[in-house]
């Protein structure tokens, strides 16, 4: 329907009929989701909201809606749109994510108060769940990129797979190790075979077997789309990661905090604000390592195109 015809003539039933009824599903879903009452709220009241006024917009200004779309598609998929939009925006991520981190690392090492069991043990959660959920994320937005390039062939999405992994790979590292070194106190091994820990560890080997591969095929584009494939398939492990202490009797402590509130957080306050800071830290500073390094592939990339002699000159 176009907009003039929608604009005549009021909007369409099915409006109203996707609208109520996804609005009845949010409510059901508010009253059978365990998460804390603000979660439930935010999540479910804030995306039925946005998806309703998109809705609206869509069907009231259809043809700027897709010209919208398809232009924003263009430009970051353009190498070298996304060369210098990314230039504009990492010195403000750069910001951003040292003053998170610096604040959240210094409130949590040395203002929080220590645990009532662990004693001080307990702070090296500042590195490993930060560490721990940066990995996760940094697995499906490469799934979601991997995705993307199968599907629509997009070259800026094969970069993306490639400036990911790394970062993503270190990061799993990191969990794993920092995991070890807490471990050592309050489960008296560096190592056992968990649920957790395993799902972790075979994490850790996907990001190495999505570097491999990009390192092993010489065709860019081949190595891009073998990199692709893998990194969809992995998604199903992330999964497993997140509820294998929901799933099989684990030695791993379940989740104990609640991104909304405290109602569903086992931390005490004064130890859960500094935790936030410093997992928003490291998601600003996922942002800044993975534009560095998309910028630097394009570079490499299109090193022969007359636009990129431009920048460096």
């Amino acid at each position: 329907m176009s907009s003039d015809a929608v604009s005549r003539a009021g909007l369409p039933a099915h409006f109203f009929v996707v609208s109520l009824s996804t609005g009845l599903l949010a409510l059901v879903t508010w009253f059978i989701w365990s998460a804390p009452p603000v979660a439930r709220t935010v999540w479910l009241a804030g995306g039925w909201t946005a998806g309703v006024l998109f809705y609206y917009g869509a069907l009231r200004y259809p043809h700027w809606y897709w010209q919208t779309l398809e232009r924003w598609y263009h430009q970051l998929g353009s190498p070298p749109h996304f060369y210098r939009i990314a230039g504009l925006w990492l010195p403000w991520l750069v910001i951003i994510a040292t003053v998170l981190c610096v604040v959240g690392v210094v409130w949590g090492l040395a203002f929080a108060p220590p645990h009532h069991e662990q004693g001080n043990s307990y702070r090296i959660i500042y590195l490993h769940v930060p560490a721990s959920s940066a990995a996760l994320m940094a697995y499906v937005a490469m799934g979601v990129a991997g995705l993307v390039a199968l599907v629509w062939r997009l070259k800026m999405a094969e970069i993306a797979i490639k400036a990911i992994a790394p970062f993503g790979a270190v990061m799993a590292a990191v969990s794993l190790l920092s995991g070890a070194i807490w471990g050592r106190p309050t489960w008296g091994t560096y190592w056992i075979w968990d649920a957790r820990l395993t799902s972790m560890l075979i994490l850790f080997f996907m990001y190495l077997g999505v570097i491999a591969l990009q390192n092993a095929i010489r065709d860019p584009r081949q190595a891009g789309r073998a990199a692709a494939l893998l990194s969809v398939v992995g998604v199903i492990n992330v999964v497993i990661v997140r509820y294998s202490v929901d799933w099989w009797q684990s030695l791993h402590q379940g989740s104990s905090m609640s991104m909304f509130g405290t109602a569903g957080s086992a931390i005490h306050p004064s130890m859960l604000a500094p935790l936030l800071l410093c997992m928003f830290g490291t998601y600003f500073l996922f942002a800044v390592t993975v534009l560095v390094r998309a910028r630097t592939e394009i570079l490499w990339r299109e090193r022969k195109s007359a636009w990129v002699r431009e920048e460096v000159a």
